[in-house]
């Protein structure tokens, strides 16, 4: 399916050299740090590139070699950073089911995926892992990969989870946090409302959750924070629409409980909060035509 129909998901398959890697999110314990949190962001090293028509049969959507150019040796070009290239193959196929260009029951191929962003097959089978342990696809023994989601309960299920996440850490924060913690993170809501557009609420989002985390003082936390996969490939609040009004005001709700004391507020503030962003979430792939529901 030509990814014309999606500009904003071909924009996100561009390469971006220098963003750090999703498994770069929270600080281990402590203190914030300068690394991106992964909360409603998903890290692009993808280049965008023409795609084959939409007449071609489903498993063979992810076979173009059209975006690996050959360099002056004859040899393709891979289109992913090898560094890192397993989490990559990841996003980018994470992409193509956001932008409808793979569907559920649509067969992923290996070979055809590592032909198309020139790298081996192990980077793919790394992918296909990962992507199997998420639930976007499905292995099945002797046939090979398919397509699994994006369905409307994973999807509420993983925005709920979410905030019982951040809402652990808030509720944790406030107990352990110091009026200076508090402090800082009053500054960094602050810096949130005052942001207008979408990538500057990103920033600052990131930096105020990373605030709640380092006054929560648990590694275990962090690390768990780093397991959870975003649905959204790309800047969140850029994408799915009516939602940079909720965080804000969600923000707000959940600043005003901790400088209150009230860690259980808190906590409940964000729980609605990220429920609040399932479903829409929800509402912006049912749209798209690219939900499905398990008792179809």
């Amino acid at each position: 399916m030509a990814l014309a129909r999606f500009p904003e998901q071909a924009a996100l398959l561009r390469a971006e050299p220098g963003r750090p890697r999703r498994e770069d999110g929270l600080p281990a314990c402590g203190r914030a740090s300068n690394q991106r949190l992964d909360i409603f962001y998903t890290p692009r090293t993808i280049r965008d590139r023409p795609r084959r028509s939409a007449n071609i049969s489903p498993n063979r959507r992810t076979a173009t070699a059209a975006g690996s150019q050959p360099n002056r040796a004859g040899t393709k070009r891979p289109i992913v950073d090898r560094r890192s290239s397993g989490s990559q193959v990841a996003d980018h196929i994470r992409g193509l089911i956001f932008a409808g260009a793979l569907r559920q029951g649509d067969h992923v191929r290996q070979d055809e995926i590592a032909e198309e962003l020139g790298v081996s097959r192990i980077p793919v089978r790394e992918a296909m892992i990962a992507l199997e342990s998420e639930g976007w696809i499905a292995i099945e023994p002797h046939r090979g990969a398919f397509v699994h989601g994006l369905d409307r309960n994973s999807v509420i299920d993983y925005y709920a989870l979410l905030g019982e996440l951040y809402g652990l850490a808030a509720e944790r924060g406030t107990e352990r946090g110091d009026a200076a913690g508090v402090a800082v993170l009053a500054a960094a809501e602050r810096a949130l409302q005052a942001a207008t557009r979408p990538d500057e609420l990103l920033h600052a989002n990131e930096a105020y959750l990373r605030q709640i985390f380092a006054m929560a003082h648990s590694p275990r936390l962090s690390s768990f924070s780093r397991l959870m996969t975003g649905i959204i490939p790309g800047n969140f609040f850029a994408l799915v629409p009516g939602t940079i009004e909720v965080q804000k005001r969600g923000i707000g709700a959940v600043q005003s409980a901790i400088s209150a004391g009230d860690g259980a507020r808190a906590s409940a503030e964000f729980v609605h909060l990220l429920r609040d962003h399932g479903d829409h979430v929800v509402e912006l792939l049912h749209a798209r035509n690219i939900l499905w529901s398990p008792a179809d």
